[in-house]
């Protein structure tokens, strides 16, 4: 049997809302656990909700890294944009910093 390739660009993954969804519930369930144990641990049951909180943000940080800011520094939206002008008109962006500017 050979392996088909995912019709999408290499190294971009899946844009799956349900892998975004699954960041989120186990970043809470992750710190909420930790919290949890640390909290039964250290007798202080101000630790659970902490823990959830931490793993809410700890969640988005990874969907927004993930999904929106790409790692040389542009966002899903930035290459749609120059994506759609192919007429030279999209400014270049090598030695650039994140913000446009240049190095």
């Amino acid at each position: 049997m050979t392996k088909q390739a995912s019709p999408g660009p290499p190294g971009q993954g899946d844009q799956d809302p349900w892998a975004a969804f699954g960041y989120l519930v186990a970043g809470v369930a992750f710190y909420g656990f930790i919290g949890w144990a640390l909290g039964r641990w250290l007798h202080m049951a101000y630790l659970v909700p902490i823990g959830i909180v931490v793993g809410m943000l700890f969640g988005m940080y990874l969907v927004f890294a993930r999904y929106v800011f790409r790692g040389d520094g542009t966002s899903d939206a930035d290459s749609a944009a120059t994506k759609d002008k192919d007429d030279g008109s999209a400014p270049e962006r090598r030695g650039r910093d994140h913000r446009g500017e240049k190095k």
